[in-house]
């Protein structure tokens, strides 16, 4: 049976009378997304600058799971990455799904901080040089523990607060993004954020398997960034929003309590509704995230049917 406060928040992740149910997504959690990759396009390019195919990636998530088990890490036990660069980070993150467990993201000047809130099994930092170890290791790896998509995937350290997030947020939310910027199949684009928020485990870590497309800076189709980040850009990732507006080129504007995207512009993703037209309140939806660290927060967070914000 299900407390209040776990009522309100389930409240606030169905959309009017649609609830946050499994069949939603075509994957039972982030783990099944790598593998359904390597089976269906095991030679496909993923990453084009680093050289990456599906099949390569998954090599090294299995073997990444191996090097956590081995490391003491278990399932459903959480595992912290600060400071290392993005291609490493993301075969990490796939390798803590791989094995079960959840990564925790967090800023260099944050990681204290971060471990003492979720408490980490265990921490790599860039001076692991973990892609080195992994190596000895086999590249097939059978999960004793698979978990569902309710369940935790992301712990994101982002002012003061552990938010958490399930495979279920993370895959919704990538979802919305792929339908809002009409991604197709074998498209390429660029994106690059520093790996240590939750928009660039959408972008960077899941959006290219999820829509069959490849990450490269050299002649991408779409190209996505900050604020003056490149010379030319199609969407912009607005992280500090004030409030909606129709800009041009478009804004991907970011809430991180509803998983990492709310809207494109004025107009909310796929899944996600809000309330406020250009200066959200309240937010509902399946990407709503699964609640703060402490419970505190949560009581004062998930009230009127919803998630009340700030922004």
């Amino acid at each position: 049976m299900k407390s209040k406060l776990e009522e309100r928040i389930y409240k606030a992740q169905s959309l009017g009378n649609v609830e946050p149910i499994e069949h939603m997504v075509p994957y039972p959690n982030l783990r099944a997304l790598i593998d359904g990759q390597n089976v269906k396009y095991s030679n496909k390019m993923v990453y084009e600058d680093s050289g990456l195919t599906s099949k390569k990636l998954f090599a090294a998530a299995q073997q990444t799971a191996h090097w956590l088990k081995d490391s003491g890490v278990k399932g459903s036990d959480r595992v912290l990455m600060v400071g290392l660069d993005s291609d490493s980070a993301i075969i990490l993150a796939h390798g803590i799904w791989t094995l079960g467990a959840s990564l925790i993201l967090a800023r260099k000047n944050d990681r204290v901080k971060a471990q003492e809130a979720a408490s980490p099994a265990l921490t790599v930092t860039w001076s692991d040089k973990f892609q080195d170890k992994i190596k000895s290791f086999p590249a097939v790896f059978e999960p004793d523990y698979k978990p569902l998509l309710h369940q935790e995937a992301v712990v994101y350290w982002s002012n003061n607060k552990g938010i958490r997030l399930s495979h279920y947020n993370l895959l919704v939310n990538a979802n919305g993004v792929h339908l809002a910027l009409n991604l197709k199949q074998n498209q390429t684009f660029r994106a690059d954020l520093s790996p240590d928020t939750t928009a660039w485990v959408i972008l960077q870590v899941i959006l290219p398997l999820y829509s069959g497309t490849a990450l490269t800076s050299q002649n991408p189709d779409i190209v996505l960034g900050l604020p003056g980040q490149f010379e030319k850009t199609n969407f912009i990732i607005d992280f500090d929003w004030q409030e909606l507006k129709n800009h041009k080129p478009p804004h991907l504007t970011v809430c991180p309590e509803n998983t990492a995207f709310l809207s494109l512009n004025r107009e909310p993703l796929h899944m996600t509704a809000f309330e406020g037209d250009n200066r959200p309140h309240k937010i509902e939806g399946h990407a709503v995230m699964m609640g703060y660290l402490e419970t505190r927060e949560n009581e004062a967070a998930f009230k009127s049917g919803g998630l009340l914000i700030e922004n």
